[in-house]
């Protein structure tokens, strides 16, 4: 459906005295994600998909590692929906970015910033989608722990 990049220097620095196959690194890969070591991530659509389909896969990665409010889930679900809803629809090319910090998750379409949803714990639960246990692209954790620690 889309790739997926994750820029995150605060995580590389962290990263770059460990080893890549020791627990110690995916653990520290992890830590404070989104918070103690602002993540973006961009999404680049490969073909196209509605908006209501992109929104609502995001919305299920986020809400099973959300504590809180069911609302602010929404908020996210409804950013990602408006900003590709000004286009149609996610065409193949159209970008997606994912500002996450301890003020929360930033969310851009093609360049355009949509709006965010403030709290250190939906930073926290964006960044699981794509780091923790149950992630969505195990290749994406594996290329960083290759690139960023030790060999």
């Amino acid at each position: 459906m889309y790739s997926v990049a994750m820029y995150a220097s605060g995580l590389k620095d962290r990263l770059a005295s460990l080893s890549q196959s020791s627990k110690a690194a995916m653990t520290a890969l992890r830590k404070g994600a989104g918070n103690d070591a602002p993540i973006s991530f961009v999404l680049e659509m490969n073909f196209k998909v509605g908006a209501e389909k992109m929104a609502s896969a995001i919305a299920e990665g986020v809400s099973p590692r959300y504590s809180g409010p069911a609302s602010d889930v929404d908020k996210l679900k409804d950013l990602i929906f408006q900003g590709v809803s000004k286009k149609g629809a996610a065409t193949k090319g159209t970008k997606f970015s994912f500002d996450c910090s301890s003020d929360g998750v930033t969310v851009g379409v093609d360049g355009n910033t949509q709006g965010s949803v403030p709290g250190a714990g939906m930073s926290s639960a964006f960044c699981g989608i794509y780091l923790d246990d149950n992630t969505v692209s195990p290749p994406l954790r594996k290329n960083c722990l290759a690139n960023w620690c030790l060999p």
